[in-house]
Order: structure tokens, then C-alpha cells, then sequence
């Protein structure tokens, strides 16, 4: 914490006080804590004015003034070398370092200093009244990272803080064990392995949920308003966040359960194998989202060059990020969106919605517009903090409102609708009526 240097200020009034001025003006002009300035200032006084004032007294007289100057002396050197250490000393540490080394050496029952560091953390972002903002300690950072990579062992699920500030399941991956087990989106976590988790941070709970594939883990949730219990086996899962699948006759199905690292390479190699040139139907239903920039490579993929998504950072210039892909694909696309397909998800729906490249369909999505960006700290733990807000190739917010789709479908018929929306398409760019499904 920047303040002034007492050391400097008190030698300079001392000298003033007793001395006779040369010192006073060569201290302060040193400044903070000079030592030989100080000592020739001292010094300056004595030889100068000393044995003058010895020649004149008395020998009894002339030895109590030598001790007295002694003492005066030893008081002095004492007064500057504490005054010194109390300059030093005053503000060594930010206010929330002195109370945690308060703490830590004067309560016998105090937490250990790094818990302690990261509970003043935790209340910081808590101030913020952000509810995307988080910290991942070391061991939750790496399974963050994992998660992102596509590549972990765990149970399949993503989690977020609802509304209401309640620990829920965000997303499900397909074919995980939590899938399977019948763990279905917005059901609410109350525990793992019987500790209550409904304090937890987003990043503690999914470092509880994580361990060895082939170890089994216990999960309370609330489910339609009822607790159950859930025992699971943890499984390795691999990538696994695109799916792929011809669905029907030069038709492609893509299925996107997350954005995560690699997703937009998994989608480009889907198009490459499989024939679509009668449409390609991209599946973001109970998408969290994910990475950004892997977001924008996956639009890119059917997008010409041109915005995707901008956002304004605070203090800085507005930030845009665009498609430079001068061969996208070009077939017909309809895109599946529900009340789960959030963040990242929104902006690859929203973008190509904006840009009249793909038919919506479903329900209204998420509605989390904001951009948080991680910074890693020097112990390996992680800060994620909101940095800015999405805004879509038209302008658009996305945060607290969601991308409405241009169709409103159930999501039981979502997919059928959607080959019939690209059989009408395939039919308009062939001058050709399409044939009814029967």
C-alpha cells in the first residue's frame, strides 16, 4: 500500500527540536530512513559544539555532561532504530493479508493460512453479487481444465447456480453414467458421499464429483420436488461431447453436448464423413456452453466472413470476434435449442439466427450472456471473472433473455420437424415441392 515514510518525517522533526537546524535540513532531504545522513548530522552537532561547552564547565560538571550526553545519545539511537522499524513495519501488507497473519499466529484454533486465503477470496467474488464468478483451487482448477479438454473421470454432468442460488445440474452427457442412472438437467445436488454440498462453489462440487474410474460416488438430489439417492460408478469419459449420425438420406445429425476444447474439430470431421447436402441438423439442447473462441471456430464453420459475437470489456475497447472462413459449408441447417443451451451454446444459435444462415427451432434458451475469462494464480489455483457482456451480429444481449427460436417445437418432435423444415429447404433451392412425410 503506497503511504509516506514516517522514519524520515520523525528523524526530521527530532533534529529540529534539539538540534540546530543542520541536521533538520539534511534529513529531510534524504527522505525515508538514511542512516548516514543521520549519523553526520549527529555527528555535525557534537564536534562542533561539544568541547566548547566542555572547555567552559567545571571537571564534576564536565563528567555528569558526558554521561548525560551519553544516555541522550544511547535515547537517540534507540528513538531513530524504533521509529525506523515502525516505518517499516506499518503497512507492510494489505489489510486483508495483516488480518489473515493476525489470525493465523494468535488464534490457536485458526485454519491453516492457504485456507485462509482462499475463504478472503471467496468473500471478495461473493461481494461482487456475480454468480458466474468462481475460484478453483489447484485440485479444482485441473478438473475444470479436464472438463474443458473433454477428457475426465467423473459422472457425466456439468453444474451451475440456479436463480435462486441452488446447486443444479446444468447439462447430462450422453451415454454417461449420470445418464444412464436417470440424472436428468435442473436437477437440484444437495449432496455427494453425504456431504452437504449446498454451499459449495460450482468449482468444490465437481471436484467431489470427480475421482478413479471404477469408484462409486453417492449423490443426494431433489427430482421434481422429490430427494433421491443415487449411487454411480465413476467412469473415464473421452471426449464424447459431439455425436454424429446420418439420420437420414444425405441428411446429418449433429449432436453438441458441451463446448469444450476439442468440439469444433469433432464437428469438422463429421462433415467431412458423412453426405449432407440435404441439411445438416446441429443438436445445442442442454448445451452449457463452454470455450469461446472454439464457439466461434465452430460457427465459423458455417458462416462467411463476418461478425459472430462482440463484448465490451471494462475500461477497454468493445472486442469482436468473426468468421474468416471464405469456403463454409453451405447446406441447408436447422438448429435444436431448449431451456438448458446456455453461454457459448447461445452465441453459435444466435449468430447464425442473426445472419440468416440456419433455421431455430425448440424453446428459449438460457439466457447467460456474459463473458468470464480465467486467470491462473501463482499457486496453480484459477480465477474466473466476469469481463464483459455478449452481443450477437445484430446488436442483440443475449444475458437474462435468451435466444427465441424462429419455431416453437416440443422438444419430443424437435427432430422430426427439423428433417421436415430441411426437406422444404432442399426443396426451395431445387425449385421442387417437397414430399409430404408420411
Amino acid at each position: 500500500m503506497p503511504h509516506k515514510s514516517s522514519g524520515g518525517e520523525d528523524t526530521s522533526s527530532f533534529y529540529s527540536a534539539d538540534g540546530d537546524g543542520v541536521g533538520t535540513s539534511r534529513a529531510g532531504s534524504n527522505g525515508a530512513g538514511s542512516n548516514g545522513i543521520g549519523s553526520r548530522a549527529s555527528s555535525n552537532y557534537i564536534d562542533d559544539d561539544f568541547p566548547r561547552l566542555r572547555r567552559l564547565l567545571p571537571k564534576n560538571k564536565r563528567r555528569r555532561l558526558s554521561a548525560f550526553v551519553v544516555v541522550i545519545l544511547v535515547l537517540l539511537g534507540s528513538s531513530y532504530s524504533v521509529g525506523y522499524v515502525v516505518s517499516e513495519n506499518q503497512h507492510p501488507l494489505s489489510l486483508v493479508d495483516q488480518a489473515i497473519a493476525r489470525v493465523s499466529t494468535g488464534d490457536p484454533h485458526s485454519p491453516t493460512e492457504i485456507l485462509l486465503q482462499r475463504a478472503a477470496i471467496e468473500a471478495v467474488l461473493k461481494a461482487t453479487k456475480d454468480k458466474w464468478s468462481n475460484y478453483f483451487p489447484p485440485a479444482s482448477a485441473a478438473a475444470f481444465d479436464e472438463t474443458l479438454q473433454g477428457r475426465y473421470s467423473g459422472i457425466g454432468i456439468w453444474l451451475r447456480r440456479n436463480p435462486l442460488n441452488q446447486l443444479e445440474i446444468s447439462s447430462v452427457q450422453p451415454n454417461s453414467p449420470a445418464a444412464i442412472a436417470g440424472i436428468k438437467e435442473s436437477d437440484q445436488l444437495l449432496s455427494v458421499d453425504g456431504v452437504n454440498v449446498s454451499g459449495a462453489t460450482v468449482a468444490d462440487a465437481i471436484a467431489t464429483l470427480r475421482g478413479v474410474a471404477s469408484t462409486r460416488v453417492t449423490l443426494g438430489l431433489r427430482h421434481k420436488g422429490v430427494n433421491i439417492t443415487l449411487d454411480i460408478m465413476r467412469e473415464a469419459v473421452l471426449t464424447g461431447d459431439v455425436l454424429a449420425s446420418q439420420i437420414a438420406p444425405k441428411t446429418l445429425y449433429i449432436q453438441v453436448s458441451a463446448i469444450s476444447q476439442h468440439a469444433a474439430e469433432d464437428v469438422l470431421t463429421a462433415l467431412a464423413k458423412y453426405p449432407h447436402s440435404h441439411g445438416v441438423i446441429l443438436d445445442l439442447r442442454d448445451n452449457p456452453g463452454g470455450v469461446l473462441n472454439v464457439a466461434v471456430d465452430l460457427a465459423s464453420e458455417f458462416l462467411s466472413p463476418g461478425p459472430i459475437v462482440s463484448y465490451d470489456r471494462k475500461g477497454g475497447s468493445p472486442e469482436e470476434l468473426t468468421s474468416t472462413n471464405k469456403a463454409p459449408d453451405t447446406a441447408p441447417m436447422v438448429v435444436l435449442i431448449n431451456g438448458a443451451t446456455a453461454s457459448s451454446a447461445e452465441i453459435i444459435a444466435g449468430a447464425l439466427q442473426d445472419r440468416n444462415r440456419a433455421v431455430i427451432i425448440g424453446d428459449q434458451s438460457y439466457g447467460k450472456g456474459t463473458v468470464q475469462e480465467v486467470s491462473q494464480l501463482s499457486d496453480g489455483s484459477q480465477l474466473e471473472i466476469t469481463v464483459g457482456q455478449y452481443h450477437l451480429p445484430s446488436g442483440r444481449a443475449i444475458d437474462q433473455v435468451g435466444i427465441t427460436p424462429d419455431l416453437k417445437v416440443s422438444e419430443s418432435h424437435e427432430i422430426a420437424q427439423a428433417v421436415s423444415i430441411l426437406a422444404g429447404l432442399v426443396a426451395l433451392d431445387s425449385g421442387k415441392p417437397a414430399t409430404p412425410k408420411k
